[in-house]
């Protein structure tokens, strides 16, 4: 009999009682590390370093005791009490929807729209006043070398001081109105000649001879003033002659404006313009005065639109461009009076309505010194359209009785310039 098969037996037993064990203690310490580590229990608690947390599920936190709205509310009550310093941004859904119709007019009708940065569903906007002086250093061009004098001639304008203030309020992110004022510029040319030997570029009536005597027009043989007027000169030139021509502008206007940001500002409004020019000629003939007078007038009312485009160059600079047009009726008028003497040899007026244009366009650099405060600086050219002025009606021409009696509403002017100023924004 083989007695082999004992040790064989033997060790398969111990073998297998000796996994089975393993088996055992294994599934023990398992059952133990998940009850102290996470192992679910009927409470939905885990345990860890001797301590219980509630487990929830991802997909359903509501059934964890989470008050969402609360959550909500918290969010939106945080995000808006930072200000001015961040912008306000809507939420999907319902948060969405409430954050826009909380804007009322603030977003000026585009709330959530893609012109306030698409998602965003207002921007913060609070409502603002502003408030710009400039200095505008201006000359009304083209009056050099005119001249109803043989000898001498008006020297051109020079440039001068006005102001230009503007005030405006922007209740909302976008419209807004503002009101203006520019003036008044007062230009003149006043030029005088006594050397003697001074004769006039007027022509006399040649029915009425004698009739500029004063003016050192040639003498007559038969003098009609009466009482006759008698010059020692016997050329009938005068000792002394002067020229002095006045043109006067200012205006005011009204504007709806509508901005983009700092970036343009667009604008509509009324406009008054009010453009007036005299003439005065003197002359001295052996004690005999002549004096020629003329006035016009432009009383401008009318529509105006405009633009304001900035152009950043740098972190606190930037270029622009100020343009206006706008068209206006306009009733001009004028008169002449024309005295030899002591004798009224024409006086005469006129009135008409007529349309009328101005046009304004102006570039340079403004630079933000604060939050509050920008200074600018730059160049304008202004040009008026359809006026009466006094060059245009005092340009030689024979003097007659009816001189002065007729308008001419057609003159063309151009205004050239600096301007500086600062605006106040609050």
């Amino acid at each position: 009999m083989n007695n082999n098969w004992f040790p064989r037996f033997a060790a398969r037993l111990f073998g297998t009682l000796a996994a089975v064990g393993l088996a055992w203690s294994g599934l023990g310490n398992a059952a133990t590390h998940a009850q102290q580590f996470g192992g679910p229990s009927s409470s939905n608690t885990m345990m860890h370093d001797g301590q219980a947390f509630r487990v929830v599920q991802a997909s359903d936190p509501a059934a964890g005791g989470w008050d969402l709205g609360a959550m909500q509310s918290a969010m939106n009550a945080s995000s808006s009490s930072f200000g001015n310093e961040v912008a306000q941004v809507g939420h999907h859904g319902l948060g969405q929807a409430q954050a826009c119709g909380s804007c009322g007019t603030q977003c000026g009708g585009a709330c959530g729209s893609a012109g306030y940065g698409g998602g965003m569903a207002c921007p913060t906007c609070d409502p603002y006043r502003y408030a710009s002086v400039e200095a505008l250093f201006m000359r009304r061009e083209g009056i050099d070398n005119f001249t109803v004098a043989r000898d001498f001639a008006l020297d051109d304008l020079d440039f001068e001081w006005a102001p230009r203030i503007t005030v405006g309020v922007v209740p909302d992110c976008v419209n807004g109105f503002e009101v203006g004022f520019t003036g008044v510029l007062d230009w003149e040319s006043d030029v005088s000649v006594n050397t003697g030997n001074l004769a006039t570029l007027l022509i006399e009536d040649p029915l009425r001879r004698n009739s500029l005597g004063a003016f050192g027009a040639d003498p007559a043989d038969d003098l009609i003033s009466d009482p006759p007027v008698i010059y020692t000169n016997p050329d009938g030139e005068a000792e002394s002659q002067r020229q002095v021509y006045e043109s006067r502008f200012w205006s005011v206007e009204m504007n709806r404006t509508m901005m983009a940001w700092d970036v343009a500002k667009l604008l509509i409004g009324g406009r008054y313009i009010d453009f007036e020019e005299d003439f005065n000629y003197t002359s001295n003939n052996d004690g005999n005065l002549g004096l020629l007078r003329n006035n016009a007038a432009n009383r401008m009312i009318g529509l105006q639109v405009g633009a304001d485009i900035y152009n950043p160059m740098g972190r606190f600079s930037s270029s622009y461009v100020r343009a206006r047009a706008g068209g206006f009726l306009n009733i001009a008028e004028s008169s002449v009076l024309v005295n030899n003497a002591g004798t009224i040899v024409a006086n005469g007026a006129e009135e008409s309505t007529e349309l009328s244009g101005m046009f304004e366009f102006g570039t340079g650099v403004r630079y933000q010194v604060g939050e509050l405060m920008a200074v600018r600086g730059g160049f304008e050219a202004w040009y008026l359209t359809g006026v009466a002025t006094s060059e245009e009606q005092i340009s030689s021409a024979t003097v007659t009785p009816t001189f002065g009696r007729s308008l001419i509403a057609d003159d063309d002017v151009f205004f050239i310039g600096l301007t500086f100023g600062a605006e106040l924004k609050y």
